[in-house]
């Protein structure tokens, strides 16, 4: 006979990692800028303003050769939105799994109870400093005059 207990431990371990990869997927979209890359026009109008100045080389060319191989291609143009998404969306895999691994894993009970003893009282001091700081110093956030 085959045991098959640890099934339902891989099936839970399936649907952790695979919120992870949910939810930084749609953090890159949401926060990083989705599919949208760099634009490397910028840099190449740099390098071609340097590289005139210096050796009077105009690399204009080379940006209208870029443009016309990558914007006007949706094949390339995908190709590079796609890898950027997946870039995006690994980095902030990694960073999650890195962040989840480096600190230490907390009981429920000793969770609970740092959160009751001391971030209770901290976000309670922050509610009452923050509102009596500006009103001593006279700052008000309202009523800016943006002219």
């Amino acid at each position: 006979m085959t045991e098959h207990a640890a099934v339902v431990f891989v099936f839970f371990f399936l649907a952790e990692y695979g919120s992870i990869v949910l939810m930084c997927i749609l953090t890159s979209i949401l926060f990083i800028g989705g599919y949208l890359f760099f634009d490397f026009t910028y840099i190449f109008t740099a390098i071609n303003y340097i590289m005139f100045e210096l050796f009077f080389v105009d690399w204009i060319i080379l940006i209208e050769l870029y443009t016309e191989l990558f914007f006007n291609n949706p094949i390339m143009e995908g190709l590079l939105y796609g890898l950027s998404l997946g870039f995006k969306s690994s980095l902030m895999i990694f960073t999650f799994i890195w962040a989840r691994a480096s600190f230490p894993r907390i009981r429920f009970d000793q969770l609970m109870a740092f959160c009751w003893t001391v971030l209770l009282p901290v976000v309670f001091a922050i509610i009452l400093l923050v509102p009596c700081v500006l009103y001593s110093f006279n700052i008000f956030p309202i009523n800016v005059a943006l002219f």
